[in-house]
């Protein structure tokens, strides 16, 4: 009785255990001994971001391209890699579309300074880093404390809690415009795409880019079938977040954004869903990225985020 005790407790650690493993320009995440994620932060990027992403059965779901391309990877955009923030309008400046590959004008940068906080666990794992949004001229204008949350929520959920801060550091104000890349995205592998079955619904029942995009919605899941196996990816918007339910910038091809600045991007006659914010002045926003296998219970797994107010 007490070995099967013993096997059981160790079956539930092992379910959420969290571990962070350090590198030069990254930080790789396990949940359970499976790789889960890793955050990329090296000066070249421009952005942090996760990549890749799998589910707990260890399905890849994110596409490969730029970083480890597969046979069959679409290589549009290639500032789309895995799970990113950031805005396309700050300013007149671009923190979204500024791969270094890119020769678009007026490109930011944004700044990882310094991981704050790593802390793995039994149930979960806290990460955190500061970061500053660099103008081309080389000026801070925002400054940036960023925390990931990694837990499991069941055998086949993994979650992520994303939670940060932007503070205008400059002695303007600054001005998050109303534009459709912002402010949290992701780029799926090429089984997400509508073309091979896969599709996106949101809180409300609508399914598709034609559905979806420009829409207020408390959360999009995106499903998908890979090697034969049912998979999934969301995103939920907190209740408390600017312009909460978000608006939904979608492509059909994998790309989803969550976004509280968007209204005239997607209806001009709507009011404008841009943010102001003086100097010293802040603004927290709060998403949880689901990653599973089969099937979930979103509206129960919305409940359990919203209600959370810490």
């Amino acid at each position: 009785m007490r070995r099967l005790f013993l096997a059981l407790l160790l079956a539930t650690e092992l379910l959420g255990q969290v571990v962070f493993t350090h590198a030069k320009d990254r930080v790789q995440v396990t949940i359970a001994d499976r790789p889960f994620t890793t955050l990329h932060f090296g000066k070249d990027a421009r952005k942090p971001f996760l990549f890749p992403l799998s589910t707990p059965s260890g399905v890849k779901i994110t596409r490969g391209f730029p970083l480890e391309p597969n046979a069959g990877d679409p290589t549009d955009h290639p500032h789309q890699k895995g799970l990113w923030t950031g805005t396309e309008q700050l300013n007149g400046i671009d923190f979204w579309e500024n791969d270094p590959s890119y020769s678009r004008p007026r490109m930011g940068t944004i700044l990882f300074r310094d991981v704050t906080r790593a802390a793995g666990g039994a149930d979960s794992g806290s990460l955190a880093y500061a970061a500053d949004w660099i103008t081309p001229e080389g000026k801070n204008i925002v400054a940036e404390s960023h925390s990931l949350r990694f837990s499991a929520l069941s055998a086949t959920v993994n979650a992520i809690d994303v939670d940060f801060t932007l503070t205008a550091r400059s002695a303007e104000p600054v001005l998050f415009e109303d534009h459709q890349d912002a402010i949290i995205g992701v780029r799926l592998g090429p089984a997400f795409d509508e073309k091979t079955g896969a599709y996106p619904e949101n809180a409300e029942g609508y399914r598709g880019e034609a559905g979806i995009r420009g829409r207020a919605s408390r959360w999009v899941d995106w499903r998908a079938k890979i090697d034969g196996k049912h998979v999934g990816f969301a995103i939920l918007d907190h209740p408390s977040n600017y312009n909460s339910p978000a608006r939904w910038h979608l492509r059909s091809f994998g790309f989803l954004a969550c976004n509280p600045f968007a209204r005239q991007s997607f209806d001009f006659a709507a009011p404008s869903g841009e943010k102001e914010l003086k100097p010293g002045e802040s603004i927290r926003l709060r998403y949880r990225v689901l990653v599973h296998d089969g099937p979930i219970d979103l509206k129960t797994l919305y409940r359990e985020f919203a209600g959370s107010q810490k």
